[in-house]
Formats: C-alpha cells, sequence, structure tokens
C-alpha cells in the first residue's frame, strides 16, 4: 500500500491552505507543484480553517476522505481527474476539541497514529483492513504534531506521540521542543503543520527551518534517513495545516 506521506518521486498536486497566498505561489513557482486551495471552513476553530490537514485525508492512492464542510474540495479534485474514489465524512461538523479532529491522522508505514475515540470510523476501518496498526494516542492532533520522515521515522513535539511511537523499537522518533512554529491566534504551532516531504529525499518547511531551536538536531536527524531540509522563506516557520498530498 502507497503512503500518501511519503512521495517516492516529485510531488505534483497537494491541497494547501488557501490563507497563504504567498506560501502558495512559493510552493508553485520553485518545487512546480499544482496546489488546490481550501477554503475558510467555519465549523473549525478559528486558528485552523483554511487547514489542509483538518478538511482532507488522503489513504495512499486509492481514497479520499473529505470533511462535509469542505466538500467543496470534492468537485476541485474530481476536475482534474485524480482521485477516483472520494467519501464525504458524514460526521457531524462539530468545531471544538476533540471532535474537530476526524481526519487528522498520520500514517507512518505499518501504524496510524490517531485519537482513536475521535477519528472517523471509516477511516480507521480502511487501515486496518490493509493490515495498518492503530495507535491510539493522547493528542488529537495527531498529524499536525508529526513530521513524518520515512517509513519507521518521525520528528514530533508531542509527549504522547513520543511514547506511542517508542514502545515500538521499528520506529525512530526525534522529539523536539515547542514554541518555534507559528500559528496565527495560538501560542504556538505544531511541526507536522510546517512542512511536507516533496519528494523522497526532501523535507519542505513554510519558513526558515534554521530559525527552530532543535535545527541541528532536525538536520542530523533528516540526513540519518538520506532526507535533506528545504526552507520557502527567510521567515519564522509557519504551521499552515501542512500539505496533503495527492499526486
Amino acid at each position: 500500500m502507497e503512503n500518501s506521506n511519503l512521495p517516492q518521486t516529485r510531488v505534483s498536486t497537494v491541497v494547501m491552505s488557501g490563507e497563504y497566498v504567498n506560501i502558495i505561489k512559493q510552493v508553485e513557482r520553485e518545487l512546480k507543484i499544482r496546489i488546490i486551495k481550501t477554503i475558510e471552513s467555519y465549523e473549525l476553530p478559528y486558528p485552523e480553517r483554511f487547514h489542509a490537514d483538518m478538511q482532507i485525508h488522503q489513504c495512499g492512492n486509492a481514497l479520499t476522505i473529505i470533511r462535509n464542510s469542505c466538500s467543496i474540495l470534492e468537485n476541485k479534485i474530481r476536475n482534474l481527474d485524480i482521485c477516483k474514489n472520494i467519501v464525504i465524512c458524514d460526521r457531524s461538523s462539530i468545531s471544538d476539541y476533540p471532535n474537530n479532529i476526524t481526519l487528522n491522522a498520520a500514517h507512518i508505514g505499518d501504524y496510524l497514529l490517531c485519537k482513536k475515540s475521535h477519528s472517523y470510523k471509516d477511516l480507521l476501518l480502511w487501515y486496518i483492513d490493509k493490515g495498518v496498526r492503530i495507535l491510539d494516542v493522547k493528542q488529537g492532533y495527531a498529524r499536525c504534531s508529526t513530521a513524518i520522515i520515512s517509513h519507521n521515522a518521525v520528528i514530533t513535539d508531542d509527549e504522547s506521540i513520543l511514547k506511542s511511537c517508542k514502545r515500538f523499537n521499528d520506529i525512530d522518533v526525534l522529539k523536539v521542543s515547542k514554541g518555534s512554529v507559528k500559528l496565527k491566534g495560538c501560542e504556538y504551532g505544531f511541526i507536522g503543520g510546517c512542512c511536507f516531504k516533496a519528494d523522497k529525499n526532501n523535507l519542505v518547511f513554510f519558513g526558515d527551518v534554521r530559525q527552530h531551536s532543535d535545527y541541528k538536531d532536525i538536520k542530523a536527524f533528516c540526513r540519518n534517513y538520506g532526507v535533506e531540509l528545504l526552507s520557502l522563506a527567510n521567515c519564522e516557520l509557519i504551521d499552515i495545516g501542512g500539505a496533503v498530498i495527492l499526486k
């Protein structure tokens, strides 16, 4: 089964926050990646209303699940003839945490990190059917809190994700501090929401990763897995809700 978080070749199409026009232009210009822009979902908390990782979940290359309040994305994706099997999440769109995190799960190799009690049931069943083990974590923003480096390596700023991954010797984890990633309206943002893999060997950051307090550790950890760091701008890191890779 393909992992949409771990592209093996250069990504061609992603879903990204429509709020940050300058970042979208940089991704399109510098990385030659087509962007499907999210629109504001008023049924999500203010800081994350545009966040792609709250609006859509891509299950490998086989299934796309879209939050019901963001169903406009369905037509945008169908028009590009990328994903054939698209499902609208029929859970009630309740904005308060943790009811807002139905699709915010992180697929890592043979595991899916998520807050199981509030994850979309059909999403869980799809992964279970594929033999993926569900790792139940306290952190509902599992995808936001996890930068996926390889099938067995992640970077996280969350203690519960660290502990869950440490239970398995085949998952290597780098724990980084909070505070270096900004999120409008919040004290801080998450490490997974400020980056995505553009291909097998490049992790792209929204902002300058050198401004992260744990930059040296991040760089060394990623290089252990043959992954280089690319910064899109000379500014602080910004959690924009990551980029959901479609193709």
